[in-house]
């Protein structure tokens, strides 16, 4: 959305006349421009030399009648207004600085947003901006960055005569996003404005503006078309023509909000130890002897800690464990191949492109790791899609640390927290310093526990509210207390017996008229998962001492842990 004062000035103004002439006289000023952003908004219907209110229009001028439109800013509404008003909507909190951007267009006060800020905010979610497609908007958007600092947007808009002008009619369409300042101020563009691309190809020469409205959308996608529509080249011969489809295609797009991919990340560490699986792989294939256990794999990499980075490889799907010659042994899946050539990347800097990619604004801090980083570049790079391709398609396994645990029982379901006070509980309930807690609750958001916004609100997903069950069932403090609790190869033994449960019931029932118990279990765990029988031991006495294995199966902690991700896979 964007509205500027004189936006609600031609409103007011039409209470008086529909005449666009008498108008322009009492409001010269960009007339035709603030005229042309009403129509793409949605809030006005141009007939001739007329100008009339649509519903939506009358709902806006309730507000504007509540409003002193001398004392609001020259811009009322932007996009970045609008997110700082979901923000604030959705979780009671903004920092003071936007909250105050919010106060001095009476949208918000001290208790929240006020009733014109909730107003405006429904009649966002609530109306559908048209397609307007003028000669200037479609010559601008073929070599705009698509994601980027907000000073980069203004470098492009400058080089531009008319950018000021463009930069509004995309908000207003919501193809442009501007993000609330932090340490400076980021853009980015929805998908759609790929279709809009695609548009600006087709017609190479266009001399006039291309426009879809509502009612020419519903007449198209009913495969019904009108003179208006063929003169447009949107409908030629009974059929929707290629331009049509794009600008239906457009339409729906605008404003479309789709769930975020759950950022990935991979580590320096995770990285060197790739490569080294490498240089082993390659030196087997020539002395089947030397095969990447752990040791070997030692022996060519300094990591902090090899054991840790092996499972969160692991949980990934970067790696995947065997048995050869009777020894555990790691080997990289394809996607491990790809990441290794590609390099580490965080969870900030893949916010920089999951967000646009949703129909969201990142902030500044996220884009800049994206540059950093190499996800960002004008745009999404190669390096961005195959992470977000990579993000889209593992299965995520579980891999808990002493931060993750605390993070899920310090954290209330359903309510939004303030990272600073998160870190402050986890302090207090496991220690550790303050960047290496919020280097965990990164981290912990690429594994589905959590949600961060850009207001730096974070709230359990539906996986991090039913882990938390899990958690919370088991022995939280041994928990804490046990480096390797849970991590993929604990959790995969969960999986088998649960998934088993009639012949783990016979083994466990076996026990009771005399035969050994214990290793009947290793066994049948032997064949059901590619683990030695020391791993599978030393597994289960962790399983049995966290509380996630009782004397006759699992417990309920370990039923729920095993369904929250058979839930979360599907």
């Amino acid at each position: 959305m964007f509205l500027k004062k004189r936006h609600l000035e031609i409103l007011k103004k039409m209470k008086e006349t529909e005449s666009q002439k008498e108008i322009e006289k009492a409001l010269p000023e960009d007339f035709k421009t603030r005229v042309a952003e009403l129509y793409i908004l949605g809030f006005v219907e141009l007939e001739g030399d007329k100008i009339k209110f649509t519903e939506a229009g009358k709902r806006l001028l309730e507000i504007v009648d509540k409003l002193n439109l001398e004392e609001i800013p020259e811009i009322f509404v932007d996009s970045e207004i609008i997110k700082i008003l979901e923000l604030l909507d959705e979780t009671g909190y903004v920092p003071e600085d936007w909250l105050s951007l919010l106060k001095e267009r009476g949208l918000a006060d001290d208790n929240g947003l006020t009733e014109i800020g909730k107003e405006i905010l429904n009649i966002y979610r609530e109306t559908h901006p048209i397609v307007y497609l003028t000669p200037q908007i479609l010559g601008f958007v073929k070599n705009m960055p698509k994601i980027g600092l907000y000073d980069e947007l203004i470098t492009y808009k400058k080089a531009k005569d008319y950018g000021d002008n463009v930069i509004n009619a995309l908000q207003a369409m919501r193809l442009l996003m501007i993000s609330p300042k932090t340490s400076s101020k980021a853009f980015s563009t929805t998908k759609t404005l790929n279709t809009v691309l695609k548009i600006a190809s087709m017609v190479p020469n266009l001399s006039r503006a291309l426009i879809l409205r509502k009612e020419d959308f519903e007449l198209l996608e009913g495969g019904k078309g009108s003179k208006e529509l063929e003169e447009s080249g949107f409908y030629e011969e009974g059929k929707v023509t290629e331009l049509g489809n794009a600008m239906m295609e457009t339409y729906k797009g605008l404003g479309y909000k789709e769930e975020k991919t759950l950022p990935i990340y991979v580590l320096d560490d995770e990285i060197k130890v790739l490569k080294a699986i490498e240089e082993i792989k390659e030196i087997y294939e020539t002395n089947p002897q030397i095969i990447p256990t752990y040791k070997e794999i030692e022996k060519r990499v300094d990591v902090k800690d090899l054991g840790e980075t092996l499972h969160i490889l692991e949980s990934k799907e970067l790696i995947e464990r065997k048995v050869v010659d009777n020894k555990d042994t790691y080997w990289m899946t394809e996607f491990g191949e790809k990441a290794k050539e590609f390099g580490k990347v965080t969870t900030d800097a893949m916010k920089a492109i999951t967000y646009p990619e949703a129909g969201d604004v990142p902030i500044a801090e996220w884009v800049e790791s994206g540059k950093e980083e190499g996800t960002v570049k004008r745009g999404i790079t190669e390096k961005g899609r195959f992470y977000i391709k990579l993000s889209k398609t593992i299965k995520r396994k579980p891999y808990l640390t002493k931060y993750d645990v605390s993070t899920l029982v310090k954290t209330t379901k359903k309510k939004y927290i303030h990272r600073d006070e998160l870190v402050k509980l986890i302090q207090e309930h496991v220690g550790g310093e303050e960047e290496e807690i919020i280097r965990a609750l990164n981290e912990a958001e690429s594994k589905g526990f959590i949600k961060e916004l850009q207001n730096k609100m974070i709230i359990l997903t539906k996986l991090g509210e039913d882990v938390k069950d899990a958690v919370e069932e088991a022995k939280v403090q041994e928990l804490i207390n046990t480096k390797f609790a849970i991590t993929p190869t604990t959790f995969n033994i969960l999986k088998a017996i649960y998934e088993n449960r009639e012949e783990f019931d016979r083994v466990w029932k076996e026990k009771e008229e005399g035969k050994e118990h214990k290793e009947n279990e290793i066994i049948l765990l032997a064949k059901l998962l590619p683990l030695t029988i020391d791993e599978i031991k030393k597994s289960l006495v962790i399983l049995k001492n966290t509380g996630f294995i009782g004397k006759r199966g699992l417990t309920a902690a370990g039923e729920k842990l095993v369904e929250a991700y058979l839930r979360f896979w599907s």
